[in-house]
């Protein structure tokens, strides 16, 4: 999609826009008088392509390239998009669309631009002031500031550019960002009036797509996958629209909590490879009997089927090429280069053009494209690792065409052979893209080395915020979130140990309770101990005392036999004595037993 510049002018609360027209790639002749092409281009509308025949019937096509446009507004910017070529164009006014029901656009078939009269809000003096520094022009700007006579004498004498010189330019003035999914689509409410004539006609839509965009008309809807690809009518929808679309539907489809989980750590299944951690083989690659038929088949149309490549669509044709090459490494990086069944869908689905008929123009769109549709699509929606498929991209380019060759290969049998069938997808794109690699004439080696150092310059340049998406928010709020669960668990271990502490002297307390319980509750033990003890000391004191009485008596016996046996007699009086007496205490002890016992008996029977 070619870009254009838009001559403009102010004028009170107006703004004139000049708009060329691109020329076409096959343009016909031109018609002399206009009148005589607007009258073929109504009898082709009312007739039908026969009342339009010869010089009439090109004239018609001439009109009908014309009419081919589509126009996009907002507060201040203007898209229109002219038959193959889009022109941009941001004011430093704003428009006034509250009243815009009708745009009339006039068409200059001599000077061959369209001119468009807007109008714009009443400027007030504040933003008069501070209006000069906008893109768009037609201000007098901010003055410079004043510098001292010393340096423009310098400046004068070595001949040099002053510094306001110099800063218009090499520093041009900031692109402002436009948020292309808000402009606002008023290609229904213009009419196109041809030289200044009072007849005034429609806007037509009829766009090519595809391939360079060689292709045009309806898409036969039988062979297109309705799952994957979101425009089922291309040829209706300009290259904006469908860019409109895309960003729409991405905006819609992003999640934010599978864009979390990601962002920690990478949700792989078990049992398989980290994505992050996988080494493409791009020198290593192999071709299967399969594949070389498929490339022999396609190769032979090339000789009939080649030309020479237009200049305009070479970037065009370069960067759908690095849009398909990052799909191809993202699957190949997920899969270890094993191809699944969702490889099919994975390599269509993260591609524009597939599933959209994009048309990109500069390499930085193709990159914010893929990683806006990388985490917001697939199974694994990492910013790193959208980034790293970008440099397995860049190696391809360096020096991997045959690699790139069995790529696009088997995509092409991917496409073919699933189900649903998205061989439309090999037909508008895929097969052409074969032929350009395949050629050395048309995609050198140095120029894929080219497009690689393009592409790493521009990788450099390309952050979150270029997705659009509030990548870098999300992540912020994540890390917030996350440094609260620690302050949390953080606080909960540090009042553990407080609790802990409160637990140990609450057991320290029951602890000496319990002392105090036992203190209290061992009291008849410690009595029983200490009258066994009192009771061990008296039986070794009269076992000691026995001892010592034998130890005497022995001593006195051999005395006595020594004096005679009167003492013998003595002795056993005595101990006559002590053995009754003792038995009479038995049984004193015995009969009051048995008292006690008749006593209880007769209580019992009296009861």
């Amino acid at each position: 999609m070619l870009n254009g510049q838009i001559a403009h002018s102010y004028l009170e609360n107006s703004c004139t826009l000049l708009i060329p027209r691109p020329p076409a790639a096959n343009q016909l002749l031109k018609s002399s008088q206009p009148a005589a092409a607007a009258a073929a281009s109504s009898a082709v509308e009312e007739h039908g392509h026969g009342a339009g025949s010869g010089v009439a019937g090109a004239e018609a096509l001439h009109v009908d390239r014309i009419r081919n446009c589509d126009i996009f507004v907002d507060a201040h910017d203007l898209y229109f998009y002219a038959d193959v070529k889009l022109y941009k164009f941001h004011s430093r006014r704003t428009f006034d669309l509250r009243e815009l029901k009708t745009l009339l656009i006039k068409y200059n078939t001599t000077e061959n631009h369209y001119q468009i009269c807007l109008r714009c809000l009443p400027l007030t003096a504040a933003a008069q002031e501070g209006s000069g520094g906008e893109r768009g022009g037609g201000g007098t700007g901010d003055a410079p500031k004043a510098k001292s006579g010393r340096k423009d004498y310098i400046a004068t004498f070595l001949h040099l550019p002053t510094l306001a010189d110099a800063t218009r330019a090499h520093l041009p003035d900031k692109e402002p960002l436009v948020q292309e999914w808000k402009l606002k689509r008023i290609t229904d409410q213009c009419q196109l009036q041809l030289d200044g004539h009072e007849r005034t006609y429609k806007l037509t839509n009829n766009f090519s797509y595809g391939y360079a965009s060689k292709y045009s008309g309806p898409l036969d809807t039988s062979e297109l996958d309705r799952a994957t690809c979101r425009v089922s009518e291309p040829h209706r929808m300009s290259p904006i629209q469908r860019r409109q679309e895309r960003v729409v539907d991405e905006m819609k489809r992003f999640s934010r909590e599978q864009y979390k989980m990601n962002f920690v750590e990478l949700q792989v299944p078990s049992g398989h490879q980290n994505p992050l951690r996988y080494k493409p083989k791009i020198y290593e690659t192999s071709m299967t009997q399969e594949q070389a038929h498929l490339l022999h088949n396609i190769s032979r149309e090339q000789a009939r089927e080649q030309q020479p490549y237009d200049i305009l669509r070479q970037n065009e044709i370069d960067c759908g090429l690095i849009s398909i090459l990052l799909a191809i490494c993202y699957d190949v990086r997920t899969t270890n280069n094993e191809a699944t069944c969702e490889s099919g869908w994975t390599r269509s689905i993260l591609c524009p053009l597939y599933c959209y008929f994009e048309q990109f123009d500069n390499y930085r769109d193709v990159l914010v494209a893929f990683l806006r549709r990388m985490i917001t699509y697939p199974l694994y929606r990492n910013f790193e690792l959208g980034r790293q498929c970008v440099r397995d991209a860049i190696e391809v380019l360096k020096g991997g065409r045959n690699w790139l060759i069995n790529q696009l290969l088997l995509t092409h049998q991917q496409f073919s052979s699933g189900e649903p069938s998205r061989d439309s997808f090999n037909t508008f794109y895929l097969e052409d893209y074969i032929r350009y690699v395949t050629s050395p004439s048309a995609c050198s080696d140095e120029h894929l080395r080219l497009l690689a150092r393009n592409l790493k310059n521009v990788l450099m340049d390309v952050n979150k915020q270029h997705l659009g998406l509030g990548v870098t928010e999300i992540e912020t709020e994540l890390i917030k979130e996350l440094m609260q669960e620690m302050r949390i668990e953080a606080g909960s271990d540090g009042s553990s140990p407080q609790q802990q502490g409160h637990g140990d002297d609450e057991l320290d307390l029951d602890n000496d309770t319990s002392g105090q319980e036992d203190e209290t509750t061992t009291d008849d033990d410690s009595v029983i101990t200490d009258s066994f003890d009192s009771m061990d000391m008296d039986m070794r004191l009269i076992e000691n005392e026995i001892a010592y009485e034998d130890d005497e008596e022995d001593e006195e016996d051999d005395d006595e036999d020594e004096d005679g046996d009167g003492a013998d007699d003595d002795d056993d009086e005595s101990s006559s004595s002590t053995t009754t007496s003792s038995e009479a205490e038995g049984n004193s002890v015995i009969e009051q037993c048995s008292n006690s016992e008749t006593a209880a008996s007769i209580s019992t029977s009296t009861k």
